[in-house]
């Protein structure tokens, strides 16, 4: 495990290539969002996503979402109704993870066979220059174990999955410190499955 400090406001693109490295050859990362820390895979490596839940030690039936670094990105991965563009447009990049249908078959194990994938673009410039160098879209789930203490610092994650992840990107505190709001689109209506850092009445579109 090696941890690099990253400045958050100007992404050290050295650093950033090492993180893409590791990425690339079905490594973990952990990486700062605007929310907590995450930890990063290859999204559409079914080797990467299977260390995730590992590492986390996570119920294979619950689903990971996915982080993009631009809502064109995303768009060539998911398919956006109305509704859904009209939230992204509004709050992305943001604390907003949105589940929707999925365009490109994304490895199974990542939904655990559903055809529909939750969507990040977190408000972070070492994120989404992250996302950027590696071409690919990553993992966006909690570095921590599953139901332990939320990763606000990259100390947080380090005392709980250190010594499971190839490489941790230090860049601060997260700014927000809570989970994403999570909204599924049903026949163009907004249902909330975990209100977080976005709350209810914010969601009216």
């Amino acid at each position: 495990m090696k941890i690099l400090k990253i400045n958050p406001n100007k992404p050290e693109k050295e650093l950033i290539k090492l993180a893409t490295d590791v990425l690339k050859n079905d490594g973990l990362v952990v990486y700062p969002t605007d929310t907590l820390y995450g930890i990063a895979a290859n999204a559409l490596s079914k080797k990467s996503i299977f260390k995730v839940y590992e590492v986390k030690g996570r119920n294979f039936r619950k689903p990971l979402s996915v982080a993009f670094h631009s809502l064109s990105q995303a768009k060539k991965y998911v398919k956006f109704n109305s509704t859904a563009s009209k939230l992204a447009i509004k709050f992305l990049p943001g604390p907003l993870t949105i589940i929707l249908p999925m365009k490109y078959k994304f490895p199974k194990e990542l939904a655990f066979g559903s055809k529909s994938v939750g969507v990040r673009i977190p408000n972070n410039k070492i994120t989404l220059a992250l996302i950027k160098e590696c071409g690919f879209p990553i993992t966006a789930t909690s570095a921590n174990i599953s139901g332990n203490k939320n990763p606000v610092t990259a100390e947080d994650a380090i005392n709980q999955i250190g010594d499971k992840v190839d490489l941790i990107l230090d860049g601060g505190k997260c700014k927000l410190k809570k989970p994403s709001t999570v909204v599924e689109i049903l026949d163009y209506k907004i249902k909330i499955l975990r209100e977080g850092i976005i709350k209810k009445n914010q969601l009216k579109i």
